[in-house]
């Protein structure tokens, strides 16, 4: 088994046409609020592009579907629910099925939609992602959603969580092997380190300090979320 990272989307073109396992990781906030959703009964997710592809999908195939997302990490005009794990009561998405789009993740799962499984981590499932992929024994491609298509610390440092778990089972990349010491080394002090970055101090400006809270928990949910067919489930 070989862990590459891709610190952003753009990188994963050199690594496509190899076979693979992909997993996508957008700690703040996308990744957290599916598996926070699914621990909670969601039925399934269906990540598009764009907010009209999302009111499209629901008006045409799925009209009982709820609609999530964010633009500018704020909840888009006419849609149920944003990118906040705290949005994601079992009360409000059991047995639902919703239509996610944002700016970063659901970006993310497309780009990837080719590799041979596709996972969803984010630090309060990676645990139990960590555990599938062990069993399966396949080469991964960790792909970090990033900002706006820039790096991005947290999701960097998920991609060094998974790498540090499963370094017993796998060669690590050069990018792996970044990844896993940027963990190392900020895993003493995760969360006061993680909230002075860019997308978490802009995070903290709109009043979603609670959210980076909640996202760097570790392995609070036994999930592995997994896209497949355009929709990811358990």
């Amino acid at each position: 088994m070989n862990i590459d990272v891709c610190f952003t989307p753009r990188d994963y073109r050199e690594r496509e046409a190899l076979p693979h396992i992909a997993v996508v990781i957008d700690v703040l906030r996308a990744t957290s609020s599916i598996a926070t959703a699914l621990y909670n009964g969601c039925r399934q997710f269906i990540p598009v592009a764009t907010v009209e592809e999302a009111k499209a999908l629901q008006t045409t195939q799925f009209p009982d579907a709820l609609l999530a997302g964010e633009r500018e990490a704020l909840l888009i005009p006419g849609f149920q629910f944003g990118n906040s794990p705290y949005d994601y009561a079992k009360s409000a998405v059991e047995g639902r099925s919703i239509i996610m789009t944002t700016t970063n993740g659901t970006v993310a799962l497309k780009a990837v939609a080719a590799a041979s499984q596709v996972y969803t981590a984010a630090f309060v499932n990676a645990g139990a992602v960590c555990q599938r992929l062990a069993d399966q024994k396949a080469d991964i491609v960790v792909v970090c959603a990033g900002t706006q298509g820039r790096f991005s610390v947290e999701d960097t440092l998920c991609a060094g969580f998974i790498a540090d778990r499963l370094l017993h089972d796998a060669s690590l990349s050069d990018t792996a092997i970044a990844a896993r010491a940027m963990y190392r080394d900020f895993s003493r002090n995760l969360v006061r380190r993680v909230k002075v970055t860019t997308h978490a101090s802009r995070l903290i400006r709109l009043g979603f300090e609670q959210d980076i809270d909640f996202c760097l928990q570790q392995d609070i949910f036994p999930i592995a979320p997994i896209y497949a067919e355009g929709r990811i489930s358990i």
